[in-house]
């Protein structure tokens, strides 16, 4: 008798935790399902056969060539740049990338690193672009066009940063390894990433940490991460994973201190991710450099202040001598 009720007890269980398992599969495939199709009339651009997989970029205007690397938060994406895109593209070859992992690009599971991204920098320019260009890269980003610089000369010829990454970040521990792989299962890692993914947890995140008023932050921003962290099922969860645990982080300061190429800083006068503390930092790094504060703006001035950002992008984005 006790065994029975043993048995029927265990099948009771099996039979909850196979009900757990089948809601969380549904509800992961609609989130990835209902995205795509409000997605579907997007136009996307070229692609890029790397090492990695295919990347995804849009090329548009004449002249000088330019490259935009994206933010490395959830759900960027080349569609960062769709307020000055238009602008610089009427004095540049502008190249807008998704990075590996990211937006359009292939998502392969693999860990993300800032010199995996670098060499990366460097393999687009020789074979995409096809000579030296000019580089504006937004926050942890700005990491991977300083470390492809150093590393590669002569391939970057100019670069303004937005709010540096590597300044102050954190660098990935011992125990980080742990949380990354739980963020990369399937199932479990699929169904966290979808929650931290939801339209809702894109928009207080633009509201926190990437604008300084809430006004600004519209409907077709928030579809556009929604949808960028959302494309190719869940793979972009594996570059997430590396991303929140810092492996993506690499420090740059003495890389900047042998910066050989002219050199802007840009960032948000309210930005708490890169604050007045780390842009005296840089300035006591690279005192040569251009300096441009913008208020009343957080990690995306070039969104929320496209007008501004795309006055001191011509004013210092040209081919120069330091």
């Amino acid at each position: 008798m006790k065994k029975k009720k043993v048995l029927s007890a265990i099948g009771a269980a099996a039979a909850s935790i196979g009900g757990v398992v089948l809601s969380i599969n549904i509800f992961n495939t609609f989130v990835f399902k209902n995205a795509v199709k409000k997605d579907a009339a997007y136009e996307k651009g070229s692609f890029y056969d790397w090492e990695y997989g295919k990347v995804h970029y849009k090329a548009s205007g004449n002249g000088e060539p330019l490259m935009l690397l994206h933010s490395l938060s959830v759900g960027s994406s080349h569609r960062e740049w769709s307020q000055v895109i238009d602008g610089l593209s009427k004095k540049f070859r502008v190249y807008a990338v998704d990075l590996p992992g990211y937006g359009y690009s292939d998502k392969p599971k693999m860990t993300y690193t800032a010199f995996t991204y670098a060499l990366f920098v460097k393999e687009f320019i020789d074979n995409v672009i096809k000579s030296d260009t000019a580089v504006i890269a937004a926050n942890g980003s700005a990491m991977f066009a300083v470390i492809a610089s150093k590393l590669f000369p002569k391939k970057i010829n100019n670069m303004l940063l937005i709010s540096p990454g590597g300044i102050t970040d954190k660098m990935a521990e011992n125990s980080d390894f742990k949380r990354r792989t739980f963020m990369e299962l399937p199932l479990k890692g699929t169904f966290m990433y979808n929650l931290r993914t939801s339209k809702k947890a894109i928009r207080d995140f633009l509201c926190e940490y990437g604008f300084y008023d809430e006004e600004n932050v519209k409907d077709e921003f928030v579809d556009a991460f929604y949808f960028a962290a959302h494309s190719e099922r869940g793979n972009a969860r594996y570059a997430y994973a590396s991303y929140v645990t810092n492996y993506m982080n690499m420090d740059i300061k003495g890389y900047l201190k042998e910066m050989n190429v002219p050199l802007t800083i840009v960032w948000g006068e309210e930005n708490d991710m890169f604050n007045t503390s780390a842009a005296q930092m840089v300035k006591e790094i690279v005192p040569w450099a251009k300096f441009y504060v913008f208020e009343k703006t957080k990690a995306l001035p070039h969104m929320e202040n496209p007008e501004e950002f795309l006055k001191v992008a011509f004013i210092n984005m040209k081919q120069a001598e330091i």
